[in-house]
């Protein structure tokens, strides 16, 4: 008999579909049509919080994971991410650890970024489609301009912050010919 986990985990896109990037295979791209215009995409600090605090309550275990993903998360601002870990710590209990993750593509990470998810202990995945000519076919800005170099410098600097990093691969046409 296979035992249930006792850890709890839930994804939430707080900035629903907004993205810096334009990316030739993302089923987000027109999703922002949706929404109502010159509105905020952002999951306002009210609901943030009642989310936080149903999710820690729902949770019978001593672990919650949150993790965090988009469009991309991080065009949210770091402020954003430390109100996060802010009401988590407000409502956790005393027996609870808590644990974050984050799927970014890299591009807006910077030093006081990874500062924070190394002081704070996040897990992160960064989407890389392998190497430049691979990745840089389909991960474009809305300019259509390339971002590998980007996406590197920002996995760069998580590693060299010492956060917990994967990757994140799209499989596409370009490179599932080359899977090393």
């Amino acid at each position: 008999m296979v035992k249930a986990s006792r850890e709890f985990q839930i994804f939430a896109k707080p900035g629903g579909s907004i993205c810096n990037l334009a990316c030739h295979y993302c089923y987000y791209l027109k999703k922002e049509d949706l929404y109502p215009k010159g509105e905020s995409f952002r999951m306002p600090d009210d609901i943030l919080e009642e989310y936080i605090l149903q999710h820690i309550d729902a949770s019978s275990g001593s672990v919650i994971n949150f993790s965090w993903h988009g469009g991309e998360p991080t065009i949210l601002g770091l402020d954003y991410f430390r109100k996060i870990v802010n009401l988590q710590r407000k409502h956790q209990r005393s027996h609870q650890r808590i644990g974050n993750g984050i799927q970014t593509n890299g591009t807006l990470l910077d030093e006081d970024w990874c500062r924070f998810l190394a002081e704070e202990g996040f897990s992160v995945g960064i989407s890389l489609d392998g190497p430049q000519e691979m990745h840089d076919r389909y991960r474009v800005t809305k300019g259509q301009k390339p971002t590998h170099r980007q996406a590197m410098r920002g996995y760069e600097l998580l590693r060299q912050h010492r956060v917990p990093c994967d990757i994140l691969c799209v499989v596409h046409a370009e490179n599932v010919r080359y899977p090393t």
